[in-house]
């Protein structure tokens, strides 16, 4: 516990004369999940009966977001 507390008190030392901890830069990533609920739509004529179409299936796509920042905020 001794050595954790004064490694964090060297660093805390250094991060004042060289400030190592701007240049740091850090990332996450999540997979999201969105649905594709896209309908063809089509028109006819009056007094025509209307073209029927099946509804599609409700798809899951995931996409990966990615973010990357720094100190200043975020960066990509």
């Amino acid at each position: 516990m001794m050595d954790q507390i004064s490694i964090c008190h060297a660093l805390a030392k250094r991060n004042e004369i060289d400030p190592f901890l701007k240049r740091m830069v850090t990332g996450d990533e999540k997979w999201v999940t969105y649905y594709n609920t896209v309908r063809k739509r089509s028109w006819s004529k009056s007094g025509e009966t209307a073209q029927t179409v099946a509804k599609p299936g409700i798809t899951a796509r995931k996409v990966l977001l990615c973010i990357w920042w720094d100190w200043k905020g975020i960066i990509y």
